[in-house]
């Protein structure tokens, strides 16, 4: 059976998804290659500064999907993330996992003892809401610089608070009023320059 709706992050998006020709599952192995290329590279495959020019792209990944000699990826890396990032018919996982668990790159996984092994790496957490594991920004809000060996970066938005704005889930156990009042704030303060939905982007598309 296939799918016809559209939900999801533009960048991480098949082809045949923003295409509306109907799409199975084989949709998320293309949504791998494209995670597993930001990982390794550092940005998504297809990017851009507007997510329609990111659409287009994915549209044409022919002409789009390319690797960075900076990032030095080896040749069987380029393999795998190249048959994730295909047409759906030829794409690996069509016929099953067993295709990707197959491939060079996982050379030497032991797939059946996974869940028996120990994780690299155990984060120590003290409560729900201890976020010593997570990243320090400054609160200057100034602005990530980009460079050409960097590769395309999205410009950060001017405040940590704000990278939450238009997020609908909200644990009401641990807010108290004034952060309530100040993300009604942040709404108020972001409702006119709201970034498109999936929605009105294809409706976009289908008009050009």
């Amino acid at each position: 059976m296939l799918a016809y709706s559209t939900v999801g992050t533009p960048d991480y998006i098949a082809p045949e998804v923003l295409l509306k020709k109907g799409y199975g599952m084989e949709c998320d192995w293309w949504s791998l290659g494209a995670i597993m290329y930001e990982m390794l590279v550092g940005y998504p495959p297809f990017y851009s500064e507007d997510p329609m020019s990111t659409c287009r792209k994915i549209v044409n990944w022919r002409s789009h999907l390319k690797f960075p000699e900076e990032a030095k990826l080896s040749s069987e890396t380029k393999d795998l993330i190249s048959k994730l990032l295909c047409n759906v018919e030829q794409r690996l996982g069509t016929k099953g996992a067993h295709e990707i668990k197959a491939h060079t790159w996982f050379r030497g996984v032991q797939w059946e003892k996974l869940y028996q092994m120990k994780a690299a790496f155990i984060p120590e957490v003290n409560g729900e809401l201890d976020t010593q594991n997570f990243e320090k920004f400054e609160e200057t809000g100034a602005q990530v610089q980009s460079s050409s060996k960097a590769g395309p970066w999205r410009k950060m938005l001017p405040s940590k608070d704000a990278n939450f704005v238009g997020y609908t889930y909200k644990n009401f156990e641990i807010v108290n009023d004034d952060e309530v009042a100040g993300i009604a704030e942040l709404k108020k303060k972001s409702s006119k320059s709201k970034r498109p939905t999936i929605k009105t982007l294809f409706e976009s598309m289908d008009e050009d």
